[in-house]
């Protein structure tokens, strides 16, 4: 499971104890070598560490985040979940099914940070917006929204699998530096246009979403860095 290694999943604000030992449990089951918990509301009571059986040590050795930014600072894209494919028209959101997720991440270069949200209500608008990528469960029936537990177990195995199919491309992939590049770059270009360009920070997460879900070669990424830089120099934005 080499692929999994590069996936650390994040729990954001876990509720019941119950789950916490049941994601422990479906961690270990999967090979997961630490749990990541951020702003935890569940304990690791005794219901918990029932449930856990073998990710026991998991959890009670679960890693505490006041925030998600602190919890991914060592990871390169940062992965939603949700089970709701639109929120409302204005949300600019693209959620890629679990299975294409995984078969375009083995392709990418980098660690990922899986969000998990709470229960009852996901992740906020805000916690998405960090969010390079929103990966959905299609399922077949009426209601889709999964518990946590289930999710996980789902998650994990579809890249599992994905890893078992084939190895991740390397060497021509760009690297999280000149992706974060583009960005930028894109940015200055944005910002440059002043009011002409009503909407910045929409503009600017379009860009983002592109980019993590496109698989950029080196060559790629260094043909439009060098465009936009040329773009932003017009603009008088750049030096």
């Amino acid at each position: 499971m080499i692929f999994l290694a590069e996936f650390k999943v994040i729990f954001v604000e876990t509720e019941y104890d119950l789950n916490l030992g049941y994601a422990a449990r479906i961690l270990s089951n999967f090979g997961q070598k630490e749990m990541v918990l951020v702003n935890p509301k569940a304990k690791t009571s005794f219901e918990a560490q029932k449930f856990a059986k073998h990710g026991l040590n998991l959890l009670l050795s679960a890693k505490r985040f006041s925030s998600i930014g602190e919890a991914a600072k060592d990871c390169d894209f940062i992965v939603g979940t949700s089970g709701i494919l639109i929120r409302s028209r204005s949300t600019l959101r693209a959620p890629v099914p679990l299975r294409n997720f995984a078969e375009s991440a083995k392709k990418k270069r980098g660690k990922f940070a899986v969000l998990v949200g709470r229960e009852g209500t996901g992740l906020t608008a805000e916690e998405l917006k960090i969010c390079d990528f929103l990966v959905t469960i299609p399922v077949g029936g009426g209601y889709p929204i999964l518990n946590i537990t289930h999710a996980l177990a789902i998650i994990l195995y579809e890249l599992a699998q994905a890893g078992q199919e084939g190895e991740a491309l390397s060497g021509s992939v760009a690297t999280k530096k000149e992706l974060e590049q583009l960005k930028w770059l894109y940015g200055e270009i944005v910002d440059g246009l002043g009011k002409e360009m009503r909407d910045k920070g929409k503009a600017k997460l379009a860009f983002k979403r592109l980019v993590g879900r496109a698989i950029i070669t080196d060559m790629e990424a260094r043909t439009v860095i060098g465009v936009l830089a040329k773009a932003g120099k017009k603009l008088g934005r750049l030096k």
